[in-house]
């Protein structure tokens, strides 16, 4: 799994209500994210435009470096945290734009860098505590359809 995880590759909050046309197949990842490894951001960006979605981009990036006995360990250790701190930020969902890895006496040291991205309606990013509101609606209304 951690093989699929390169630049451009986005995870998207498992739970969303969305549109039909933005369900999206992806597989679990971890703790309530799903990696959607055959999409990039533009592709998301027309769909979710064409329904009268955004998907908004926030500039401000996410860095996590780990250092680690293994490449996919360390690498799953850093991507837990970024969508630890994009869930802490409420946003759902975050698009990686960088990962560098090196190797130094066995140990391995992989640094990614990502950006927080939201899909919603509006066109403009919500203060904090309406996006985390938001987010609580939209992952728990009973009976709703999920994806």
């Amino acid at each position: 799994m951690e093989s699929a995880i390169e630049n451009g590759c986005i995870f998207v909050m498992d739970g969303l209500i969305l549109p039909p046309t933005l369900r999206f197949a992806g597989q679990p990842y971890s703790d309530g994210w799903r990696l959607l490894n055959s999409l990039k951001s533009n592709d998301i960006d027309l769909r979710a435009r064409d329904c009268g979605w955004n998907f908004m981009f926030l500039a401000e990036r996410m860095r996590c470096t780990v250092i680690g006995f293994g490449r996919t360990w360390s690498l799953r250790k850093a991507m837990n945290k970024l969508l630890a701190i994009a869930r802490e930020d409420a946003f759902n969902s975050v698009e990686v734009t960088e990962i560098s890895t090196r190797r130094f006496l066995g140990m391995h040291w992989v640094s990614v860098g990502a950006h927080s991205r939201s899909l919603q309606k509006s066109n403009q990013i919500k203060a904090f505590a309406a996006r985390h509101r938001d987010l609580a609606m939209a992952q728990r209304v009973p009976g709703a359809e999920r994806r």
